[in-house]
Parts: structure tokens; C-alpha cells; sequence
């Protein structure tokens, strides 16, 4: 008897070990996927396509999906005031925290010659905050900016 119990032991703890071993979870879904994961899993967004994949218990998303963008609300048309800040928020699907971005005026307006400069940040998934900010004081033209996010 203590044969088949001993067979069926191993046979369990086999199973767990390879339950938790990377790669051999998947998942699917609407959304980007949130909370902790087991590293080497997959992620699949169902409604945009992009794969992800976990990395030291993160969610990171896959390079497979090249280069995302967006376009923000209208920033500036207020005066600011040297070293003050106009923002404004652009929603770009699969951006998440920690990936570079970068923005650039809609119109290809050289902003520098004008006395501002623009950063861009993802600061939620799927949102990218740029900033105008004044050099020196001035109202900068309401204006729309293209941006851009690298996986």
C-alpha cells in the first residue's frame, strides 16, 4: 500500500513544482493586466493584442507591439510665469509607468525658440502627462501635442 501512496505523493509534488515554473502560465483578458505575477507568465490584452509578459513579479509589456501614441487635450493659451508649468493628459493604449516618452507640438512648432520646454511622462497605464513649462515669462498658444511612447 505505502507504494501507490508514495507514487501519488511524488506525482502531486511534481505537479506544484511544475505549476509554479516560468512559462507555464497564460492569461487573457480586456485590459492591461494588474497585481502580482509569477514570473515567466504571459499575458494576452485581448482587446488591443498587445502581449505581456511577467518579469521579477511585474507586468511588463512585450516589445512586440512597437512604437504607441496618442494626442493630448489642448495645453497652454494661459499666462505662465518663469518656471510654471501648463499640463495636459493623452491617452495612449499600452503606455505603461516607467517606458520613455516623448512629445512634440502637433503644429511643429519649435517650442524652444518660443521659451518653453515640453517633457512627457507616463504617469498611469494608458496616460502620458506632457508639461509646458516657461522659461521665462510668457502666454504660450493653445496648442495640441503629438506623443509618442517606446515599449
Amino acid at each position: 500500500m505505502r507504494g501507490p501512496i508514495l507514487a501519488i505523493c511524488l506525482f502531486i509534488i511534481a505537479w506544484r513544482i511544475l505549476a509554479q515554473l516560468p512559462g507555464t502560465s497564460t492569461q487573457n483578458g480586456s485590459g492591461a493586466p494588474s497585481g502580482s505575477c509569477v514570473s515567466g507568465s504571459t499575458y494576452t490584452d485581448s482587446s488591443t493584442g498587445y502581449a505581456w509578459s511577467c518579469k521579477a513579479s511585474v507586468w511588463v509589456l512585450g516589445a512586440t507591439s512597437g512604437m504607441m501614441s496618442g494626442t493630448t487635450v489642448s495645453i497652454g493659451g494661459g499666462a505662465l510665469l518663469a518656471g510654471a508649468c501648463a499640463s495636459g493628459t493623452a491617452t495612449v493604449t499600452g503606455a505603461v509607468v516607467g517606458m520613455p516618452a516623448i512629445a512634440t507640438p502637433s503644429d511643429g512648432t519649435n517650442i524652444p525658440a518660443l521659451g518653453t520646454s515640453i517633457s512627457a511622462t507616463v504617469t498611469a497605464t494608458n496616460t502620458v502627462t506632457v508639461n509646458v513649462c516657461a522659461l521665462l515669462a510668457l502666454t504660450p498658444s493653445a496648442k495640441t501635442y503629438s506623443v509618442r511612447v517606446l515599449p
